[in-house]
């Protein structure tokens, strides 16, 4: 068969060609765009891309990607996860302004609101010196509409109003977008507000939830000319809720409830160089201001503050017969935690993160070869008696092969560092940290391949991924109880493995995609007396699929999800609060299976507005994400819940 080298396309080209839907009915899809899922022919060298609707929140978007998980039964304390890893322990940013820190175990950490978002990005595992500094798992980058995004060919100015009602928890929202350019200047306005009773658990068990969200995003962005650009962003989201008061368990609905809230405000600075005539310079800077409060039970437990910037080039470089896109840029940023209200904890912790990296991707043939080197420097003052520094040169190196025009093999190392981290910072007793605190380092290695085939049938296309992944992290620190008590501390080698598959086909309208993923992880040396623990919030296997069938003469599209997850078994140590010794835990984690259903149609005559209905849980299930933390005392996601969304852009 002939063999096709391979070509480095920026994202926007195999973007646009992914067949979903036509464009006039998008009005309200959010683009999902990951190397965990399969890939269209055009993008055998890169990751491929889904489209969601009627997302509420952030589950609702990342549950299609294969190794990525969000817990929580309410918006206010969801986490993110990949392979089982934290989210303090991934790079997790919004417009580019990183989103750090671990407030409270009884509450989420950040808020995104769905509704504002055009694109997410996500980096399942660490393959790349470019991912972000400290990154263990992989990266989450959220990225919110622009007014390009939304002005049609001609217009200088628009507007998008939007509507949305859930029957669980009698949930509305209204959001109202406003949009307009004036020469080179454009500028967006957005305010959305949402507000829900408690919810009920297909056994008709409250979901204490009772709240409110409100969010605003002003965007500006002035095109200098054709080839420099300056954007300004400035975002508020608000969300709050009466609920338990440890808001992440489930209680009676007799029991004492309180206030749980996240207040987020972030700031961002952009500037863009790319001239036409010189291929050597793609220059990209951001720097931004971002900081979250946490509540509990109506009161102010922490706030986390992070200020920070990046800079890069990429430059594309033809030697000979190979071609280069070389990729050179640097991080910082520092972030500032603090307990509120707390006079055991009210050290205020500060981070500081510098690191330089340079990355080529070199296609040469049937081969692309991608070298990387990153430099980090750390520094970690938290508290009066640990201030300390640390420092890496990590290496990188992937390699793909194309063994047909088909059929690419692939397989990366990485190595991966991160300097310890404040920890939780709201604790029951005094927040401690051992002074032989190393930093995080490890490795990542993985091996797959990606096939992609069109026209196999005729108007069709074909694809698959699949990678076997093995990390291993070395004196990783995390917030642990043992006999002298609780203290952010190392608990030894830690061991994540597994696999992940994604595969699509499409024929004509219709479309089916399915997705595997597995990770265990294993705590490799003694904890507490115990050996083979398990280290990681691990979940069972897990299974998706999708389909869609869409209807271009009525404007008409349906669609189906499904998720499964078998049940898994965990094994962790603790110490008994009543004896005070060490003792194992076994707990099982129940399989559950859920389904989501939806339509939407976007009449011909009318593009610019669209209607969408459907039902999440639709079978009504009683079940938990198994990545919840506090598995056993969680209460479960919601039941059977049929939603409403009417959009119109004008």
């Amino acid at each position: 068969m002939k063999k096709t080298t391979f070509v480095l396309l920026p994202l926007a080209a195999f973007i646009s060609g992914i067949a979903i839907a036509d464009d006039a009915n998008n009005l309200d899809a959010i683009e999902v765009v990951s190397d965990n899922l399969s890939p269209q022919k055009a993008s055998l060298s890169a990751g491929s891309l889904a489209k969601v609707r009627q997302a509420t929140t952030t589950a609702d978007i990342l549950r299609s990607v294969p190794g990525v998980n969000v817990n929580g039964a309410r918006s206010v304390i969801q986490r993110y996860s990949i392979r089982g890893v934290s989210e303090e322990y991934l790079a997790v940013t919004v417009d580019g302004a990183r989103q750090n820190g671990y407030a409270f175990h009884h509450a989420g950490n950040y808020g995104i609101d769905p509704d504002i978002l055009k694109r997410v990005n996500v980096d399942v595992g660490s393959n790349s010196v470019v991912t972000g500094a400290g990154s263990l798992g992989g990266a989450i980058r959220f990225e919110t509409v622009d007014a390009a995004d939304l002005l049609a060919d001609g217009e200088n100015f628009g507007a998008k109003v939007k509507w949305g009602y859930g029957t669980n928890a009698d949930s509305n929202q209204a959001a109202t977008t406003l949009y307009g350019r004036s020469g080179g200047l454009d500028v967006l306005g957005y305010f959305n507000y949402r507000h829900q009773e408690d919810g009920e658990d297909a056994e008709g068990v409250k979901n204490a939830n009772k709240g409110k969200l409100s969010n605003y995003l002003f965007k500006v962005k002035y095109n200098i000319n054709d080839e420099q650009w300056v954007k300004a962003s400035a975002e508020r989201y608000d969300n709050s809720s009466l609920s338990c008061q440890k808001a992440n368990f489930g209680c009676a609905e007799t029991d004492p409830k309180g206030i749980a809230g996240i207040l987020r405000k972030t700031y961002t600075l952009g500037y863009g160089f790319t001239p036409k005539d010189n291929p050597y310079v793609n220059i990209k800077a951001n720097v931004y201001n971002t900081s979250t409060v946490v509540s509990m039970n109506g009161t102010k437990m922490s706030k986390i503050s992070t200020v920070g910037g990046t800079l890069s080039n990429i430059s594309e470089v033809d030697l000979g017969s190979t071609h280069h896109s070389i990729t050179v840029g640097g991080e910082y940023y520092s972030t500032k935690s603090q307990a509120l209200n707390s006079a055991q904890n009210n050290y205020q912790t500060k981070v500081n993160s510098s690191s330089v990296y340079l990355e080529d991707k070199i296609a040469v043939g049937d081969f692309l070869i991608t070298p990387g080197v990153r430099y980090d420097y750390y520094q970690a003052d938290l508290d009066k008696n640990f201030d300390k520094s640390y420092q890496r040169f990590s290496k990188a190196l992937g390699l793909k092969y194309l063994l047909t025009e088909d059929l690419a093999l692939f397989a990366n190392y990485t190595e991966i560092f991160k300097g310890p981290d404040a920890g939780e910072i709201v604790l029951r007793g005094s927040r401690s940290y051992s002074p032989t605190l190393e930093a995080i380092r490890g490795n990542n290695k993985e091996v797959g391949f990606s096939f992609a085939r069109p026209n196999i049938l005729g108007n069709d296309d074909f694809s698959l991924t699949a990678k076997y992944f093995h990390t291993k992290y070395n004196h990783f620190n995390t917030n642990a109880t043992t006999e002298r008590g609780s203290s952010y501390q190392d608990i030894g080698e830690v061991l994540v493995k597994g696999v992940e598959v994604s595969t699509s086909y499409r024929i004509e309208n219709f479309s089916i995609s399915a997705g595997y993923a597995r990770a265990r992880s294993e705590q490799l040396d003694t904890f507490l007396g115990f050996d083979n623990l398990t280290a990681l919030p691990d979940t069972g296997d897990k299974y998706t699929l999708g389909l869609s069938y869409f209807v271009p003469d009525y404007g008409l599209e349906f669609g189906w999800n499904t998720i499964w997850v078998k049940g898994i078994t965990v094994d962790t140590a603790s110490i008994d609060r009543t004896t005070h010794r060490a003792k194992k835990d076994s707990s099982y984690k129940e399989s559950y299976s859920v389904s989501n259903l939806y339509a939407s149609w976007s009449p011909k005559q009318l593009p610019t507005l669209e209607l969408t209905a459907g039902v999440d849980n639709i079978f009504n299930k009683a079940y938990k994400d198994q990545a919840t933390k506090y598995y056993g005392a969680a209460d479960n996601e919601l039941g059977r819940n049929y939603k409403f969304t009417i959009s119109y852009k004008f």
